[in-house]
């Protein structure tokens, strides 16, 4: 078993990471002048804050460890043959090392993945979980997935919201796509987390749009005038279920937890509108992709999954999640098993 060693990443400012800074030209450029083989890391769109959280954590990894990195990304959420296309012109330059991968879909980019595994090359999964069936199918083993644990995640909204909200009170569920693993998984671990503690009223898929949850939420509070919270999948729904709160006139009176900690989201927990939300970390998704891929070319075991640390924000400590984002807050210690493979 690889011991883990507690670790505290540099941090860089806010300001970095927000509006035009995100839509940086990633593409093909690399982080460092050094001979070594490079990683290849290939993303969906850049433009979204979440990804580019995901590019900022590798590309910092790769400062700091002194590797080459390239990135590329998909042009759009369903730019499934671009971004293959993209990661087999990565693989047919003869310049990588390793890869780090989050696809558009479970299996886009299998084929040319099997031809990277071919040449013995390890790939990092990180995010969206690939079809490890399929993959066995291709010839594309993984080496190693790094992701939330969406059971826990939706676990601890759930536990947070049985601390604000007496016994017996009625929340409602809002997810994302109907068929979303992660939405599910979501869902299920707040159901865990409340059993026989809050009454769960209703469930909902508003299909990951800000505006069908708004929408959603607001029939539920006509219909339920005294509901107590709401837990939703996504940063950007829970800002859409805070509308229907506030136009209601029920702010302050029924909670919303989401999970992702998107900027607006903690702005809302930091000034009190949202009492909580459920920060991932993008960022230490790419930033220890890049440490697996660095033990994975020196031979070393990397464990087949890493799952990624979240952190509840309340009012207390939104401040420095906002300080600090996308990176973790100085103040949140987590143990990183790959750290001490690189040392």
């Amino acid at each position: 078993m690889t011991s883990a060693t507690r670790v505290s990443l540099n941090r860089p400012s806010a300001g970095l990471f927000v509006g035009a800074a995100l839509t940086l030209t990633l593409l093909a450029v690399s982080t460092s002048a050094h001979a070594a083989p490079k990683i290849g890391l290939v993303l969906k769109p850049l433009d979204n804050t979440y990804f580019g959280a995901m590019a900022r954590g590798a590309e910092a990894a790769a400062k700091e460890f002194g590797v080459g990195l390239t990135t590329v990304a998909a042009t759009s959420l369903t730019d499934d043959a671009g971004q293959a296309s993209q990661l087999a012109a990565l693989d047919g330059s003869g310049e990588y090392g390793s890869y780090i991968v989050n696809p558009v879909s479970p299996t886009n980019l299998l084929q040319p993945l099997s031809s990277v595994v071919k040449k013995g090359q390890p790939v990092m999964n990180i995010d969206l979980p690939i079809d490890l069936d399929a993959a066995a199918k291709a010839n594309a083993a993984i080496t190693s997935y790094m992701g939330s644990d969406n059971v826990a995640t939706g676990a601890a909204a759930g536990e947070y919201m049985l601390k604000i909200l007496p016994a017996g009170s009625k929340v409602a569920l809002i997810g994302g796509l109907p068929a979303d693993p992660g939405s599910l998984a979501r869902m299920k671990g707040f159901s865990n987390a409340v059993e026989g503690k809050l009454k769960i009223i209703q469930t909902v898929a508003s299909n990951a749009d800000r505006l069908k949850a708004q929408q959603d939420a607001a029939s539920i509070i006509r219909a339920n005038p005294d509901i107590g919270g709401f837990f939703t999948v996504s940063g950007d729904m829970s800002l859409g279920i805070q509308t229907a709160i506030d136009e209601a006139g029920k702010r302050g009176k029924i909670a919303v937890i989401g999970i992702d900690g998107t900027v607006p989201q903690l702005e809302q927990v930091r000034d009190g509108i949202q009492p909580a939300a459920v920060e991932q970390f993008p960022y230490l998704m790419g930033y220890q992709a890049v440490e697996a891929c660095i033990a994975a070319m020196a031979g070393k075991p990397v464990p087949k999954n890493v799952p990624t640390p979240v952190l509840v924000v309340t009012k207390e400590n939104a401040k420095e999640a906002l300080d600090s984002y996308p990176a973790p807050p100085a103040s949140f210690q987590f143990n990183d098993p790959l750290r001490e493979l690189i040392k």
